[in-house]
């Protein structure tokens, strides 16, 4: 398995309110990708505090011999935690109020990977060169969609599309979605801020990580969502399987 990252400011934004990390570890890896919100210093803030809390709580708790079960409840209260600090934070400093984030984090462990999120930043699993969406955006045009009243391809031209209806670190507690992906060789799994699919469509973004992962970079990603307009910050994490990971417990 490798790990790999890239974030830039894109071309219409002079500054980078996303905040993306990632590593290989002993009993697997980790992906986190979040994007902030709150003006000019608060969604930089946001970001790096939420990236930074959840983090430092997986490589304090996990450990290869726990259950998937035990898995979830670390990945649960770090991301609690990562709630909890930013919320603290703009409750200290009135020029942080309002400030919030997105977060998505993948942790792949024993042959799966386990998949946390609020907001819109997704995940996605590239395999056999199909691009398949893990998560559900917690977006208000993702309830139209969900209830039937507009098109995909209506909401991604929705003058609301950008309205988020999960933030972390605006109330004191938040709910987080789950998803479990069993992996296989040659599976890659994309993180990425909506900076990078609201400019690419879909079918060039499958093709483009199927690149990305024989490259072993995903700078290809970055650089296409610039040229299609770059209108956002633009964040693209890839974990690139060669070998199955073991089998989960």
């Amino acid at each position: 398995m490798r790990i790999v990252g890239a974030t830039h400011a894109g071309v219409k934004r002079s500054n980078n309110q996303d905040t993306f990390l990632c590593g290989e570890t002993d009993w697997g890896g980790y992906l986190i990708v979040c994007d902030g919100m709150g003006g000019e210093r608060g969604g930089n803030v946001a970001s790096a505090i939420a990236a930074e809390t959840f983090r430092d709580m997986l490589l304090r708790d996990v450990s290869a011999g726990m259950s998937g079960r035990q898995l979830r409840a670390v990945m649960t209260c770090a991301a609690a935690a990562a709630n909890a600090a930013v919320f603290d934070a703009a409750k200290e400093d009135a020029r942080l109020t309002g400030m919030g984030t997105t977060l998505v984090a993948a942790v792949v462990f024993g042959g799966c990977a386990v998949i946390i999120h609020a907001g819109d930043s997704r995940a996605y699993l590239l395999r056999d060169d199909v691009l398949t969406q893990l998560t559900t955006d917690h977006t208000f045009v993702q309830i139209l969609v969900s209830r039937g009243d507009i098109t995909r391809k209506a909401a991604s031209e929705h003058p609301q599309r950008h309205y988020i209806t999960r933030a972390v670190g605006v109330q004191p507690e938040l709910e987080f979605d789950f998803t479990d992906c069993a992996l296989l060789p040659g599976d890659c799994l994309l993180l990425c801020s909506d900076g990078l699919y609201n400019e690419v469509p879909e079918e060039e973004l499958a093709a483009l990580t199927a690149v990305a992962a024989r490259l072993g970079s995903p700078e290809g990603l970055i650089r296409r969502a610039n040229e299609n307009g770059g209108g956002d910050n633009i964040t693209a994490v890839l974990a690139i399987f060669t070998q199955r990971e073991g089998q989960h417990g």
